[in-house]
């Protein structure tokens, strides 16, 4: 199948983990992937695999990624997924100045979606669908993690924003991630006091994202909590 005949998909942050494992289920489902990463690329060629570096916390690489984006649109879907995490207590351990803490989590989490998805403006399908990663914090922020919850509230409000521009003809919704899945450096009793914390008192997997934007890909729900339940835990 040629690729002018396949659907172009979008995925940022697809270099491993979560991102990767939405890169091989879209490529399963016959997608042809556009998979950005930062530094680790952890996808097997595949012959609908485009795979694009960019560091999104250098403004000029993300420009130099948008240049190459809209070569290979119109998208039928976008998935914002790049993230970074720094406790804000960690970034001062590491003696890591405070504006640099702060721009990083901004430039990854609002200024390259903004960009990239402005980029695209001209290049999207009809219809099409963007699905924005957003975080559980964004509603409910956690004050060791200052920072990052405020740049995930700020992308969050973005992708509303999104969701009354690009309407009627790209479907926007947020996906809040909860305690999705732990990584190896999770000692059992941080997964237990984590988990502790939600309803239902287990670890969902990278799986329930990819439900989740499955189903969000032919529907409107706005915003989406895939948490355990650990919203509903905290808030009530």
């Amino acid at each position: 199948m040629s690729h002018s005949s396949l659907k172009t998909l979008l995925i940022t942050g697809a270099g491993k983990r979560l991102g990767k494992l939405l890169a091989e289920h879209y490529l399963q489902a016959g997608y042809r992937v556009v998979a950005h990463f930062n530094s680790v690329n952890e996808l097997p060629e595949h012959p609908n695999l485009i795979a694009l570096q960019a560091n999104l916390s250098d403004s000029a690489a993300v420009a130099r990624l948008c240049d190459e984006l809209v070569q290979y649109g119109p998208y039928s879907g976008v998935i914002h997924n790049a993230s970074c995490f720094v406790a804000d207590g960690v970034a001062a351990q590491n003696n890591t100045d405070f504006q640099d803490h702060f721009q990083q989590h901004f430039s990854v989490h609002v200024y390259a979606p903004m960009i990239i998805t402005e980029a695209l403006n001209n290049h999207w399908a009809e219809p099409a669908w963007m699905t924005v990663i957003s975080d559980i914090y964004s509603d409910i922020p956690n004050e060791r993690f200052a920072v990052y919850c405020a740049s995930k509230a700020a992308l969050q409000n973005w992708a509303l924003s999104m969701a009354q521009r690009l309407s009627p003809q790209v479907r926007t919704n947020i996906i809040q991630p909860g305690p999705i899945q732990f990584l190896p450096e999770h000692s059992e009793a941080y997964r237990e006091m984590v988990l502790s914390q939600s309803l239902i008192k287990q670890e969902l997997g990278y799986g329930a994202i990819v439900d989740a934007c499955d189903y969000l890909a032919t529907s409107k729900a706005g915003v989406w909590q895939c948490d355990a339940g650990r919203w509903w835990a905290l808030c009530c």
